[in-house]
């Protein structure tokens, strides 16, 4: 992807959230920060027993669901995470403070891309709605093996990654570039999170036909897309 279109592309997707992080509270009820994405809660259980939980949630946001991961293992856990969007992280902070998780939160500014991740370093790495936003088809192979490789044994990722999107513009129904840096068939994105993490326990592995209204600018797009969810557990080597 060249420059300009990455920029582009950039720099609609930052309108867009900041949009809604400005306009919606997190947990309030009226936008997709509400509540907490369900497939990754549903994954608190296997870290009941831990004395130390070690998180990554790229492209965390204002905190929708790195906070209440937080909240479930306070006192016992550190989440490192990251948002390309200083506004972003800086919500994040406050909302922190204000949902008494500030200790367990560490907020990085950093596109996924430049986040480096080192091996063996989490028991649980999330993605929700970000993978697809690294600069190309080949960041995102080696943001798939630094993820691979960070998982410690027995760790878990969760990867909720967009797929086959399609946008329209609502008012005049012209077809639109879709504002995602990588966007793969859904057959595509399911071989390459099967190859980068063979010999893994899949618990959770199932794609969903989704339709949004997503603000860009002046117009309001008809966003539809494939969401793929990929839960899988680190077995011993």
């Amino acid at each position: 992807m060249n420059s300009d279109t990455l920029k582009s592309i950039r720099e609609a997707e930052k309108e867009s959230h900041i949009e809604v992080y400005s306009t919606a509270k997190l947990f309030e009820s009226g936008s997709w920060l509400q509540k907490p994405v369900k497939t990754v809660m549903d994954l608190v259980p296997h870290f009941r027993n831990y004395q130390h939980i070690k998180i990554l949630d790229l492209g965390c946001g204002v905190g929708r669901n790195c906070i209440p991961l937080a909240q479930e293992s306070k006192g016992k856990c550190k989440i490192d995470c990251v948002d390309i969007l200083d506004f972003a992280i800086d919500k994040l902070k406050q909302y922190s403070v204000h949902y008494d998780v500030k200790n367990e939160i560490n907020g990085i500014v950093s596109s996924i891309d430049d986040f480096e991740i080192r091996n063996d370093e989490y028991d649980l790495i999330v993605a929700v709605s970000a993978l697809e936003h690294v600069d190309g088809i080949e960041s995102f192979r080696i943001k798939l093996d630094e993820i691979s490789k960070g998982t410690k044994e027995n760790g878990i990722v969760c990867l909720i990654i967009n797929s086959q999107i399609t946008e329209i513009n609502k008012e005049n129904g012209q077809i639109l570039t879709p504002q995602f840096e990588v966007n793969l068939s859904t057959q595509n994105l399911f071989d390459l999170l099967n190859r980068s993490f063979i010999g893994w326990e899949v618990i959770k592995s199932n794609v969903r036909n989704q339709r949004y209204d997503i603000p860009r600018g002046k117009y309001i797009s008809d966003l539809t897309t494939d969401v793929v969810t990929f839960v899988a557990k680190k077995n011993h080597s």
